[in-house]
């Protein structure tokens, strides 16, 4: 705790400091707020929001990520800091994020509003206009941002229906799709957070139906094999047929 209250004494994350000393600043942070919840009040306490809406549009993108990745993090065990986020900004800066020039920026962006999804449907009307962004993420070149981006869809709808006509609308249910039959990544994780992501998604009948038009079961079928060599991507793929 007085660790943390050094942070603000000593003005560690002022915008005009070397990008050296920022990024081991909220790199700690950052490893501290993914280590436990138990951290959480804590680094609310110190009041850096104000520092992370400048820093996270920095001209150095490894600050930029770096703030991205504190975000996720900051939403990885609990909903304990969506509110502060939005009412300081943060949750519309991570989704102007996904849109960088930096493939390390978009893939913790990726990261940090999907995190953002995942415990409850608090942030959801937020989040609407980050979906096309990360129906067109599901294209990026590196392999980890189109998984952190699958996931992050799968997360939108995880806890209620509010954002399932605007997958729909942007397309979402097809990109899917497009990651389960046609990724190249040598890890297999698009594939296997896309067959997650669905499954969240055929709980809801306009899914369903959407899914069922575009021929999912031929797609999802030679997945469903006991034979594959990755046995989550098995499970995933049976759990969707089963809904």
């Amino acid at each position: 705790n007085e660790g943390l209250k050094m942070v603000q004494k000593h003005r560690l994350l002022k915008e005009d400091n070397t990008v050296v000393l920022i990024t081991d600043t909220l790199t700690i942070i950052s490893q501290l707020a993914r280590i436990s919840k138990e951290y959480y009040e804590q680094i609310h306490n110190i009041g850096i929001y104000k520092e992370l809406r400048n820093l996270i549009n920095h001209k150095d993108p490894t600050i930029r990520s770096k703030v991205c990745n504190l975000i996720g993090n900051l939403c990885r065990h609990s909903p304990y800091f969506y509110k502060h986020l939005q009412n300081h900004g943060l949750i519309e800066a991570a989704i102007e994020r996904c849109k960088d020039s930096d493939k390390n920026t978009r893939k913790f962006a990726c990261f940090a509003v999907g995190n953002a999804g995942f415990h409850n449907e608090t942030l959801y009307d937020a989040l609407r206009p980050c979906v096309p962004l990360l129906v067109d993420l599901l294209k990026d070149g590196e392999e980890k941002t189109r998984a952190n981006a699958a996931g992050a869809l799968g997360n939108f709808v995880r806890n209620r229906a509010t954002l399932c006509e605007d997958l729909i609308k942007h397309g979402a249910l097809e990109q899917l799709l497009e990651v389960v039959k046609n990724d190249q990544g040598p890890s297999q994780s698009p594939r296997r957070i896309a067959l997650f992501s669905i499954g969240n998604l055929c709980v809801y009948v306009p899914c369903r139906k959407k899914f069922e038009s575009l021929g999912i079961r031929e797609i999802i079928k030679p997945y469903t094999s006991q034979s594959n060599k990755d046995q989550q991507i098995v499970k995933y793929a049976g759990r969707i047929i089963q809904k």
